[in-house]
């Protein structure tokens, strides 16, 4: 049940159709003018969508609205009618100066000005999955988001160059020190399990934060966080948006994360029971038992481009979430 002191929250999920000719055309034509990250894997379905919105409405029904972010194609099985339901086109909230936009960084850095969005929302990716029943106090708690704050040293990868964009303005407004004095029973809370606290503890003596933890789970945001970050950081992030692909200068959502972090304006949560699992045709059998056991509550699914089945591997996973939400929910025609 929703206790009085959680206020109403939306989810908001970006997604992108990317077998549609038109929107491929276009990416063709942004990546002729610009360089940055336009990997097939990327923007290529799974078939998991229809479980997204079974899964939440099965483990999280007390959603107030859910924002469906789209370049402008649909599902043709979406239900656009739903009550709960808003279809934002980029053009809806996105300034015309940052359009068409084929980067997810300038997509999601914008989503504060969603039309009608909640001050208190959770954002997914379309990778992102409910697996069992959420309270919302799963995701706010005192009008504050739930996470974990935990000190890292980012790992070689394709967005590590964004992560270290994001740590420079972060180092440049708090002092690491100053940030764990401040909030120390928040950054070393017991909920984040030994291990999580030893890291922190490891890195603690720094005086800079070398990395913060990236959970990959859905990220519970509260609108004004963003107001926030164009008020200190406008001119990175406008550089940020005007990339129509991802760039090597980018900056992305997890800055304000981090902000909110250093500022202590959260709750702390571990993530015991929330997996991130990469898709191989390896791996495949073990995601699949663990979304048909219910095995965790939360789970990240990413991609890999080492499979050379992909059809029979997505056959797969379609059919672990047919076991888990078999039923059609009310967002399906």
């Amino acid at each position: 049940m929703k206790n009085r002191e959680t206020p109403p929250i939306d989810f908001v999920i970006p997604w992108v159709d990317g077998a549609d000719p038109a929107w491929r055309e276009a990416l063709a034509h942004a990546t002729g003018v610009a360089h940055g990250d336009t990997s097939e894997i990327r923007y290529r379905d799974w078939r998991t969508l229809r479980y997204w919105f079974r899964s939440t409405e099965k483990f999280a029904p007390w959603v107030r609205r859910i924002h469906f972010v789209t370049w402008g194609h649909l599902p043709e099985w979406l239900d656009t009618t739903h009550p709960k339901l808003h279809i934002v086109n980029h053009r809806d909230y996105i300034p015309s100066e940052y359009l068409p936009t084929f980067n997810s960084n300038t997509i999601e850095l914008n989503f504060g000005r969603i039309e009608g969005l909640a001050e208190h929302f959770v954002l997914f990716n379309d990778d992102t999955f409910l697996c069992r029943p959420h309270a919302p106090e799963a995701f706010f708690r005192n009008g504050l988001p739930c996470d974990m704050a935990r000190l890292s040293v980012p790992q070689p990868s394709s967005v590590g160059h964004i992560i270290y964009n994001n740590l420079e303005l972060i180092n440049a407004r708090h002092r690491q020190r100053e940030v764990l004095r401040r909030n120390f029973s928040k950054w070393f809370s017991p909920r984040y399990g030994f291990g999580n606290l030893l890291k922190s503890l490891s890195l603690a003596p720094w005086s800079f934060f070398t990395g913060i933890f990236d959970p990959h789970m859905p990220q519970p945001y509260r609108r004004s966080a963003f107001e926030r970050a164009w008020q200190q950081w406008g001119p990175q992030l406008d550089a940020t948006c005007r990339h129509a692909v991802r760039d090597l200068t980018d900056l992305s959502h997890w800055l304000i994360r981090y902000d909110t972090l250093c500022r202590g304006e959260f709750h702390p949560q571990g993530l015991r029971e929330c997996r991130l699992m990469t898709l191989t045709e390896e791996t495949i059998d073990p995601i699949c038992e663990t979304i048909r056991n219910g095995k965790c509550r939360m789970l990240c699914l990413n991609d890999h481009e080492s499979i050379r089945n992909f059809e029979g591997v997505c056959r797969k996973l379609c059919a672990a979430f047919e076991t888990l939400v078999p039923e059609k929910s009310s967002y399906e025609r």
